[in-house]
């Protein structure tokens, strides 16, 4: 049998004391360490986002889309349902939230889709009451509407004149659009299809006899509804053609011809879209207008015709945005 000695029996004493203490002090520890990490996690915007009634899920989302500014914002005010779906709108521009609020506030009756559609396209305004200088440093993607104005003075650098083969006397376009129309042009001949513009370029001042012919005629409202004021008429761009065919110059049948159903099939492969598109009148502020076209450039036209939206709701969302 091996007996301890005293100063054994001591020394191991010791050491199951410190061994005890070195326990202690590790679960002091390791305890100050989670109060501490419990500490920190309180003064995020996710604990608090919790706590205010937002699922995990939704904090996240939150998190990802604003800045503390905002997220202060939405601790402030009762759980705000309205933001979370706006931010699942496929057009939702984070910069105009404070827009699509107020204005969901004021028509309850509308879908957000509906709301941010508005907003986005100014159409929450009235035609003409809000209006913006066109950014012409976007070139081909400048926008030009019942909202974006040009100057009285602005004329395209570029200009040149379509040659009688492809037009109703001499017009005039600029000159990436003549080319691009051309490119049109032979693709729809080489399918039965004789295109002809008949009407391209116009200037302030002819865009204002245009106008006050109607509104002498008719009144504002009726020249409203066909023709743009002067500044926000997209013939002042030069990027503009009215298309017609060689055996069809009619607005009121030309989009039952052989030509138009080609061209609206077609027209976003050479850089066209059909501008004022049948139903959308609510956004573009004219009706249905089957020969007039707008050169955008290829990539933005497909993504127009393919998304089978406006020009008005490209522009804010992938240009202007």
């Amino acid at each position: 049998m091996v007996v301890l000695t005293k100063k054994k029996r001591k020394l191991k004493k010791g050491v199951y004391k410190f061994l005890v203490l070195l326990i202690i002090v590790g679960l002091l520890g390791y305890s100050g360490i989670k109060l501490y990490k419990d500490y920190k996690y309180k003064q995020t915007y996710e604990y608090k986002l919790l706590q205010h009634g937002y699922k995990l899920e939704e904090v996240k989302i939150l998190e990802k889309n604003f800045d503390n500014k905002r997220l202060d914002w939405l601790l402030s005010v009762p759980k705000n349902k309205t933001v979370l779906n706006l931010l699942k709108e496929k057009y939702y521009i984070a910069n105009k939230l404070d827009d699509y609020l107020a204005y969901e506030k004021e028509n309850a009756n509308l879908s957000l889709t509906e709301i941010v559609l508005k907003v986005n396209t100014l159409t929450n305004y009235d035609f003409y009451e809000h209006t913006i200088e066109s950014d012409i440093s976007k070139g081909i993607l400048l926008n030009c509407n019942k909202y974006y104005r040009l100057p009285e003075d602005y004329v395209p650098e570029d200009l040149v004149t379509i040659n009688t083969n492809y037009a109703f006397g001499t017009r005039q376009a600029t000159k990436e659009t003549v080319d691009a129309y051309i490119n049109m042009w032979n693709a729809a001949k080489e399918n039965g299809i004789h295109l002809m513009v008949n009407s391209a370029y116009r200037s302030y001042s002819d865009q204002e006899a245009v106008y006050n012919s109607y509104k002498a005629k008719n009144g504002e409202a009726y020249a409203d509804k066909y023709a743009a004021r002067p500044g926000h008429s997209e013939h002042q761009t030069g990027l503009s053609l009215d298309i017609f065919s060689i055996d069809n110059t009619s607005t009121k049948t030309f989009e039952n011809s052989a030509a138009y159903a080609w061209l609206k099939d077609n027209a976003h492969k050479y850089g066209f879209i059909l501008r004022y598109s049948k139903d959308k009148e609510n956004i573009t502020g004219y009706s249905f207008e089957a020969w007039h076209y707008r050169y955008v450039g290829v990539e933005a036209a497909t993504k127009v015709y393919e998304d089978d939206i406006t020009y008005d709701e490209y522009y804010a969302y992938y240009i202007e945005k």
